[in-house]
């Protein structure tokens, strides 16, 4: 398609719905590593939708756009900060990304790139509506389509081997609805070599209706911009009994896909904890819960963790995470804890300067020109001084920031800042 051809890799078409369809690694060229035919399914799925289409064409040999910018180099880091702020402008509220897949197990693989916790309000909803799309698609691609391709959902189906898990996009979503209360969904659906390559106009216009319709009957009506969910920390905080600071390294192979944290039995015994029991992982602000066990070939002060539960806690191989098995419950003083706020904006100021609803202060006990601390992703500095002004226009758990703080902070839209009063 011509549309794609232009010198500049990004194609952005507005939509009116909060809905924003992803193409992060579209090709146009054979024999070039990319997500070949993505872009035109990405732009007929966001048509039928009224959904923002955000298309990057032919550069998924240079750089992954939807991966952490700040773990890219700096000759292609702006790439990646593009894609993330084009994708969030405007906070939308379901965030689709198209991609291409080989290898999957499924002609059809779609994730929300994190796991999900039952017993919460939120993913409770959450999986309720990936039951009812899983339902919905395998009876819209059947009667659109003429035949029936294969359809896996992660995590209601565990053997999804596209699980997206390493994908920034979503982790952005899992921290915003986990950490602000945020009711964001987001999907990563992945399609099969011949639902992508050589179809005709019509095919890929009957493959987006039947997307369409089934996340509409599944995700319809998408919850407003002040909708929030709730979130463990609204009402209280788990003590750590007995807490270890551990070194984080990687577990066997075969643990895989399981969420559990393996520790030498020595450590075991300095955990009070047994095989199978339930420990939480804190590092900073973020933390998981899973199950221990104990290791003989590990050296005690390391514990060994899957990729999944490293990346949904933001933690490198080598980095300290505390461990502890969950104590009682206590309520968090406002002057003492942290709030969580989504940048839903970023405007052209030097001052460090962040912008709130008067209502957020007035429930945080600030005034305007306070003094704060900002802390952006647990493993960069916190900054001190930032001032504090109000702004009307702003949602609920919004917050706008100065672009010299975003650019301090290494944030982009759509990530999750703490704030907290500063200490006179």
């Amino acid at each position: 398609m011509p549309l794609f051809k232009t010198t500049d890799p990004f194609h952005i078409v507005a939509g009116g719905a909060p809905i924003v369809v992803g193409a992060p690694h579209h090709g146009t060229r054979p024999n070039v590593e990319a997500d070949l035919g993505t872009g035109p399914i990405a732009l007929a799925l966001a048509h039928a939708l009224d959904a923002r289409a955000v298309i990057v064409s032919d550069l998924r040999r240079t750089v992954d756009v939807n991966k952490d910018p700040l773990r890219l180099g700096a000759n292609v880091r702006q790439h990646a900060l593009r894609y993330q702020n084009e994708l969030f402008r405007a906070g939308p509220r379901l965030i689709l990304e198209i991609h291409g897949h080989v290898s999957g197990q499924y002609a059809v693989e779609i994730t929300t790139g994190f796991d999900l916790d039952a017993t919460a309000p939120g993913d409770a909803r959450f999986l309720e509506k990936l039951a009812a799309l899983k339902q919905a698609l395998a009876g819209a691609l059947s009667a659109r389509l003429g035949h029936a391709p294969t359809l896996g959902l992660y995590p209601l189906d565990r053997d999804v081997k596209k699980t997206a898990t390493d994908t920034f996009t979503f982790q952005k979503i899992r921290r915003a609805r986990n950490l602000v209360g945020f009711e964001w969904y987001g999907l990563h659906i992945e399609l099969n070599a011949p639902l992508r390559l050589k179809q005709s106009a019509d095919f890929v216009e009957s493959l987006a209706g039947a997307f369409a319709a089934s996340l509409r009957a599944a995700f319809d009506p998408l919850p407003l911009a002040t909708a929030l969910i709730p979130i463990r920390a609204d009402q209280s905080t788990d003590t750590l009994l007995t807490p270890r600071t551990l070194s984080v390294t990687r577990a066997p192979e075969k643990h895989l896909t399981d969420n559990l944290a393996l520790v030498h039995p020595d450590e075991l015994t300095h955990l009070g904890a047994l095989d199978g029991d339930t420990v939480i992982l804190r590092n900073g602000y973020e933390e998981i819960r899973s199950r221990v066990a104990g290791l003989k070939t590990l050296r005690p002060g390391q514990v060994a963790l899957p990729a999944r539960i490293r990346r949904q806690i933001n933690l490198n191989e080598h980095e300290r995470v505390t461990i502890g098995r969950p104590g009682m419950r206590s309520t968090p003083t406002v002057a003492s804890s942290l709030s969580g706020f989504v940048v839903g904006e970023i405007r052209p100021a030097r001052a460090d300067c962040l912008w709130l609803a008067p209502a957020e202060l007035s429930q945080l006990g600030l005034r305007p020109d306070a003094p704060l601390t900002l802390q952006g992703r647990p493993e960069t500095e916190s900054l001190s001084a930032v001032s504090l002004q109000t702004d009307p226009a702003l949602s609920p758990r919004t917050a706008a920031l100065s672009s010299s703080l975003t650019e301090r902070l290494k944030l982009t839209l759509g990530e999750v800042v703490m704030l907290k009063p500063s200490v006179p």
